[in-house]
């Protein structure tokens, strides 16, 4: 993507008015020297929005000091780095579930005496991802940590609460990857959206990005055919149903076909040997559950 084009408003992908009142909300409070926290489940886009609150705000790169807890390297050489350092900084926490307590207490008290330091400036974000909540929802260090930095809280939604605008983004993602792929492809058959709109994105936006790529390093011409796409290609890529208490044998039932119908690209005769059953049980369920538009 060219740098001209990194910086329209269409590469935040706001067509929502929920997302785009979030957006707006995130933009206005970039002036802010309080704690950021941006919460969301995997490849939402957090490190995006932290990167645009950054650019917004005009701050250099090499004042950032960006700290994974998930990695091996020692938090003391960040947090002496931190100090010692003359200049406005930004930092950027991640996996701060993965902390040890010692750098937490650590953190906790330089911020304690920093925050209120009129000759310095510091910009604080913090990711969380969705499934570190329950720790920080308990009574620990980790909470106290999250009750005082949660200064501004945003979260993100995934991909299957934003499917309105599931077009835009493959549209991005199909631009980004004819640029790197040096290819010239404009589109995909409607067929691909049935499949991606019941797909389980785990990875949200950066499996639907890693997914148009793959797609568009397989093809060739101006136009993605669900046709011309191997059946293996699509091996692996519904989740494995997850088994609930208090849902109906009708329901799971329905989902069943569901997946496999899309799994054969609506290919009745195939889905009805994987499933079992006739091709004319399968038209009478397909009926039923009003799944007609999957074949």
């Amino acid at each position: 993507m060219s740098s001209k084009r990194s910086k329209t408003t269409f590469d935040w992908i706001t067509k929502g008015s929920d997302i785009e009142k979030i957006r707006n909300q995130w933009l206005e409070i970039s002036n802010s020297s309080l704690p950021i926290l941006i919460v969301g489940e995997r490849g939402v886009g957090k490190s995006f929005w932290i990167q645009k609150s950054i650019e917004k705000r005009n701050i250099p790169q090499a004042s950032i000091i960006e700290f994974d807890f998930s990695d091996s390297v020692s938090f003391d050489l960040y947090l002496n780095k931190i100090k010692s350092t003359k200049q406005n900084i930004t930092i950027i926490l991640n996996w701060l579930t993965k902390a040890k307590k010692d750098d937490l207490v650590s953190l906790q008290q330089w911020w304690k005496s920093e925050k209120y330091n009129e000759k310095s400036k510091v910009f604080f974000y913090w990711e969380i991802h969705t499934e570190e909540m329950e720790l920080l929802n308990q009574k620990n260090l980790y909470s106290e940590f999250y009750e005082q930095f949660k200064s501004f809280r945003f979260e993100l939604p995934n991909l299957k609460k934003r499917l309105s605008e599931l077009p835009l983004f493959v549209h991005e993602f199909l631009e980004e990857a004819n640029v790197s792929l040096n290819k010239k492809i404009t589109s995909l058959d409607e067929d691909f959206y049935i499949f991606l709109k019941n797909k389980v994105f785990l990875r949200n936006f950066s499996e639907l990005k890693d997914l148009v790529f793959a797609l568009v390093g397989f093809s060739s011409g101006k136009q993605i055919h669900w046709k011309q796409i191997p059946i293996h290609f699509f091996e692996n890529s519904l989740s494995e149903l997850n088994i609930q208490p208090g849902i109906s044998l009708e329901q799971y039932e329905k989902e069943i076909i569901k997946a496999n119908l899309i799994y054969t690209k609506g290919n009745r005769e195939k889905a009805a040997k994987l499933l079992g059953i006739s091709e004319r049980n399968l038209y009478r369920k397909l009926h039923e559950f009003h799944l007609e538009d999957l074949s």
